[in-house]
């Protein structure tokens, strides 16, 4: 049986250390990648405002490629995606986000579609509803309200 697929969104900071724009686009070509390969679809993409280089909100701690000890990092490259792939795809393509170590953080969520449901019963409610009259319309009912024929 085929699992149906489902809607993520995918935002992830890119290291201020691959700010150059081979790096950063090598990056966001092999996340992409490995989202395809696992048979998904992008729908959107986006590193333009508001995303792309922007100052972090505190300051993370990370190892640096190939350094022995942790270095802040103050600043970050935001990228966005929008993407469809079955649930159990997901985690081949953390797996490919947790091993890059130009990536500090990652957040992949799952998109509900939520349809609002009215109940039949209801229904009638919403028919009985009447515009809301403005003062422009108050004032022409009151004047054809003096004016009774005799």
């Amino acid at each position: 049986m085929r699992e149906r697929q489902r809607d993520y969104e995918l935002v992830f900071v890119i290291s201020p250390l691959h700010f150059n724009d081979e790096a950063t686009a090598a990056v966001i070509q092999r996340i992409q990648q490995s989202i395809e390969a696992e048979g998904g679809e992008i729908v959107v993409k986006s590193c333009n405002p508001p995303w792309g280089r922007r100052r972090l909100a505190y300051p993370i701690r990370a190892y640096a490629g190939g350094e022995s000890s942790r270095r802040s990092f103050h600043e970050g490259f935001y990228v966005f995606f929008q993407f469809k792939l079955q649930a159990a795809k997901v985690i081949e393509v953390e797996r490919t986000i947790k091993l890059s170590d130009a990536i500090l953080r990652y957040l992949i969520t799952v998109v509900e579609h939520k349809a609002k449901v009215v109940p039949a019963e209801n229904l009638a409610d919403f028919e009985e509803l009447e515009a809301p009259i403005d003062a422009k319309d108050a004032e022409g009912l009151e004047e054809e309200a003096v004016e009774e024929p005799e």
